[in-house]
């Protein structure tokens, strides 16, 4: 029986999905000392676009040199995610309390900001590994193509969200996705987004 040789289709699935494992790997780890959370996002869409782009990545050693040049510009960007994920912590803890934290109208408006702050983030950071700028600058161009690009938004943020989205509506399966998100789920969650994303920043 003929092996599937190092150039074919299958073993490139295979080595990509190993590449992401890795890559995902290394970003949890790192996200651990939460000093280095926003340089770790920036990074993580660094090196997935490289293996969008180049099979000879290596995906810890470009990840962690990748970190050190992120470091600086995507500190205000780290401050930014942290606060979204406080809201979203909040809101969870809101909708599951048992006496009302506040009032309707005033959760119903924290989930909008959340959702609007998440989907600007899901343009920053892509923005911070692809391209140098001010971080006022970025923050506009995120929001811009946000308003612009509201089916890619859409799609982007929905796949950012998606711990959320199933510890919400699907919680019986949140400890397997759980599982299989730790393994790959960021990796591949920045992976798929730039596949979208890259036509965007390339015009």
């Amino acid at each position: 029986m003929n092996m599937p040789g190092p150039d074919s289709g299958i073993a490139r699935f295979l080595t990509k999905i190993c590449d992401l494992i890795f890559l995902n790997v290394i970003f949890i780890l790192t996200c651990c000392t939460v000093v280095c959370f926003g340089a770790a996002v920036t990074s993580l869409y660094m090196t997935a676009l490289k293996l969008h782009h180049d099979r000879d990545c290596t995906p810890v050693r470009d990840f962690l040199r990748n970190l050190r040049k992120a470091f600086t510009a995507s500190t205000p960007a780290a401050v930014l995610l942290l606060a979204d994920l406080t809201l979203l912590a909040v809101l969870y803890r809101a909708l599951y309390a048992e006496t009302l934290l506040f009032p309707p109208e005033l959760f119903v408006l924290f989930c909008i900001a959340a959702v609007i702050l998440t989907a600007i983030l899901s343009w920053l950071f892509p923005l911070l590994a692809c391209f140098e700028n001010t971080f006022s600058r970025h923050l506009g161009n995120a929001a811009r193509l946000a308003l612009a690009n509201l089916p890619i938004t859409f799609f982007i943020t929905a796949v950012n969200l998606l711990p959320v989205l199933v510890l919400l509506f699907l919680p019986q399966f949140f400890g397997p996705f759980l599982g299989a998100w730790l393994l790959i789920g960021a990796g591949l969650g920045a992976y798929v987004n730039l596949f979208y994303l890259r036509g965007i920043f390339n015009r």
